[in-house]
């Protein structure tokens, strides 16, 4: 053992021992025992009061990544890999919300929350109402509601977006590693969503639709219906989308989601089947 492995060992708090009786036994120091309660989780007061928020829950994946975690020493290549890639998601996310870099405009506000979820990232986009409606000049309540749509619509493009962008990722920082994850899948959903604590955590069925979408049927990119109309995407990106009922596995047998198109006809048949015309 080396000398930083024996320094590790004298400043554990535990002692492990062998009992007659009972085998391995570790003995602690009683302020350590005590210390292990639900603070371990980083969430500060989970008791505060908390507000709901309407959002758009989306979750980035890395398919193939417990493949690639898999490999002889991914403790040299793994952190290195997701290091490229999370600097790579966030910039692009952020070049992709930009309408107007002199003045910095953006398509839509930054997403307030961002999670790590070990092959993928969860982010969440406010769609903030009270902000909308307040803006000057809004029109009347009609045009109201398909701004917002638009507003929406211009936030899931731009995910298509970074999706489209990672191939090219995958060209300039995938040839430092072997078999790195090949596709970047993207799940959406928007809902209302509870923060946890202090905001460290959001809960959510949302969130829980939009995981279940980033790998419906093999797809690599779907956004459910719920609350989002496809008339406010701008006519070519209108046409990428195809509207379909399918099963959502722990949600529902019968719930409406946008794919693309094209790979919705690349399926088999049998896998084709599963996706419904409303």
């Amino acid at each position: 053992m080396d000398e930083r492995g024996t320094r590790d060992l004298k400043s554990s708090p535990y002692t492990y021992h062998c009992h007659a009786e009972h085998g391995i036994l570790v003995s602690v120091d009683p302020a350590t025992l005590a210390g292990f309660d639900a603070r371990q989780l980083g969430l500060g007061d989970i008791g505060a009061p908390s507000r709901p928020t309407d959002v758009l829950a989306v979750i980035f994946d890395l398919e193939g990544f417990t493949h690639f975690a898999r490999q002889i020493d991914p403790q040299l290549t793994v952190p290195a890999f997701l290091n490229s890639f999370l600097q790579w998601l966030f910039a692009t996310i952020r070049g992709q919300l930009v309408q107007k870099e002199s003045s910095a405009t953006l398509w839509a506000e930054l997403p307030f929350f961002a999670k790590f979820m070990g092959d993928g990232v969860l982010f969440l986009w406010r769609i903030d109402l009270d902000r909308i409606v307040g803006i000057e000049g809004r029109g009347p309540a009609g045009n109201l509601q398909a701004a917002v749509q638009e507003f929406i619509c211009n936030i899931i493009a731009s995910l298509w977006e970074v999706c489209q962008a990672y191939p090219a990722f995958l060209e300039t920082e995938g040839r430092h590693f072997t078999d790195p994850p090949r596709r970047l899948r993207c799940g959406v959903a928007r809902g209302i969503v509870i923060p946890v604590g202090d905001g460290a955590d959001h809960v959510g069925p949302c969130i829980n639709i939009a995981s279940r979408l980033q790998k419906l049927g093999g797809l690599s990119f779907a956004f459910s219906a719920r609350g989002i109309d496809e008339a406010g995407f701008n006519p070519s990106y209108r046409a990428r989308f195809i509207k379909r009922r399918t099963e959502i596995r722990g949600i529902g047998g019968s719930e409406l989601v946008h794919v693309l198109r094209h790979e919705l006809e690349a399926l088999s048949p049998e896998d084709a089947a599963l996706f419904i015309e409303p």
